[in-house]
């Protein structure tokens, strides 16, 4: 009988074990291509997507976004950043050109465990047109080259 529950007691360990395993494998460690497409505001405006959960994982993740259209013109720039509850700065202001690929950077430590959006900012300071935009980001990503 106490060779049983010795067995028991292993196999219940093993299950944890393997399950938290799993679970933390998978926080993170593929790049998800989730679509964005939105009319960004002129003179510097600002449009969010739709939030998406970034688990626990640390400043060594990084999120991602690639930028494929433009509607002001093949080669412009957009202003990119992860945007928190109530709109707070999850990560650096990082400008990206279009057409440029899959562009890899770090969010704040403090951006662990919450749901976050990609903030889109126009560049133009006096240019009042909106420009329709779209292109993949990823919230948190397998471990990345940073790009600069």
């Amino acid at each position: 009988m106490k060779f049983y529950k010795r067995l028991l007691a292993m196999a219940i360990v093993a299950t944890v074990f393997i399950s938290v395993f799993a679970f933390g494998a998978t926080a993170y460690g593929s790049d998800n291509d989730i679509p964005f497409s939105v009319k960004v505001p002129g003179y510097q405006g600002k449009v969010y997507t739709n939030a998406e959960y970034r688990g626990n994982s640390g400043i060594e993740v990084p999120w991602k976004v690639n930028f494929t259209y433009s509607e002001e013109g093949k080669g412009t720039i957009m202003y990119f950043y992860l945007s928190g509850p109530w709109y707070s700065k999850e990560s650096n202001v990082k400008a990206v050109k279009q057409g440029s690929g899959n562009k890899y950077f770090d969010a704040y430590d403090s951006c662990k465990k919450m749901n976050v959006g990609l903030a889109i900012k126009n560049n133009n300071k006096e240019d009042g047109n909106k420009y329709n935009v779209s292109g993949y980001w990823d919230e948190e990503t397998a471990k990345h080259a940073f790009s600069y």
